[in-house]
């Protein structure tokens, strides 16, 4: 795959990744992959068939969840109504994996839309259609939200402007979802989440998932400041922690606003590797916030420029190794489950 104009993600190199192949860690460990995309874009293309092919690496997928990323609008309605199409598409992506030609995996399987919420309580009429496009496998809505006033912070090909979890009018949106019995789901960096706990204090009972660990930055003004973005963002982390409404999803660190640039090795990283520089995120978010509050996420194919689905999970599972099986299963599955209504067989 070619990297797509103005992407903000290291572009994908098959026979790069091709170089790093480990035996599967557990392979019967039941898996929910919470964080994932679908798109073709331009010199950008990962379908149904590219997921089931880095599904089918080994791991035991059991379920997944898609999240918004402006895949297939329609071209034939006004926004905000343009963004039905994509609950349209990725409904008939979890169609197709229902119907059990594709193996077990229930890809899909809940599905996080994407809405302008800025919009206040205009936006209540988009909602109810995604809702009755999606069904029940309509979970959540997620805005662009991560902003920063450094151009080269950028990790959406869309930025979006400053300031919109704070915005009376996104909060109006907000409190739509509420209604709905939708959660909130929200990509910011770490720069942002006093913002992010200031959202969730204001909604206590509205579920809040906030993605990627929080974004802590390595890029940037960044660089070079591992240490000192680590212990802020973990200060920042454990005071999010106290809010009961709020679930964090572990991954996500191989954007390049995080600046681990593996992309930039000759070889990609191994699991062991990948262990040793994540587990301080790991076991930080995981003392603050439980197992029954964190899950594990793929965030492919944005990540996928730095290393395999195969390895990302055995990291995962390396990063588990000493946790009971009733905690690796809340990890693995059963926090995603809780979160977005998954029904899993055994």
């Amino acid at each position: 795959m070619a990297e797509a104009p103005n992407s903000p993600h290291a572009p994908i190199r098959d026979a790069w990744l091709a170089q790093v192949q480990e035996p599967i860690l557990d392979p019967n460990l039941a898996i929910v992959d919470a964080h994932h995309h679908l798109w073709d874009r331009p010199g950008q293309r990962y379908l149904l068939p590219d997921y089931l092919a880095d599904v089918g690496s080994g791991h035991r997928i059991v379920a997944s969840v898609y999240v918004q990323c402006r895949s297939m609008y329609s071209v034939e309605r006004q926004a905000p109504f343009d963004a039905v199409g994509e609950v349209e598409f990725a409904t008939g992506m979890a169609a197709l994996a229902a119907s059990g030609r594709y193996g077990e995996a229930r890809l899909c399987a809940a599905l996080v839309a994407g809405a302008d919420l800025r919009r206040g309580r205009a936006i209540l009429p988009v909602l109810e259609e995604m809702q009755a496009r999606g069904g029940t496998r309509l979970r959540g809505i997620r805005n662009t939200t991560a902003w920063h006033p450094d151009p080269r912070l950028i990790s959406n090909p869309l930025p979006p402007p400053p300031g919109i979890l704070a915005n009376a009018d996104f909060r109006q949106g907000v409190a739509c979802l509420a209604e709905l019995g939708l959660t909130l789901e929200v990509w910011a960096y770490h720069t942002q989440l006093a913002e992010v706990l200031g959202l969730a204090q204001a909604f206590p009972e509205l579920p809040l998932v906030l993605n990627h660990y929080g974004g802590p930055l390595g890029h940037g003004p960044y660089a070079g400041q591992r240490s000192e973005v680590f212990q802020k963002w973990a200060r920042a982390i454990r005071r999010l922690s106290a809010c009961d409404n709020v679930r964090l999803k572990l991954g996500g660190l191989g954007m390049r606003v995080c600046g681990f640039d593996l992309d930039q090795r000759p070889a990609p990283p191994t699991s062991a590797e990948l262990a040793e520089l994540w587990r301080p995120y790991v076991v930080t978010s995981i003392e603050a916030f439980g197992v029954d509050r964190c899950m594990f996420e793929s965030n492919f194919p944005v990540d996928k420029g730095m290393y395999s689905y195969a390895v990302l999970w055995n990291t995962f599972k390396r990063l588990c190794r000493d946790g009971s099986t009733s905690e690796r299963q809340a990890l693995f599955s059963g926090t995603a489950a809780d979160t977005y209504g998954l029904a899993l067989s055994a």
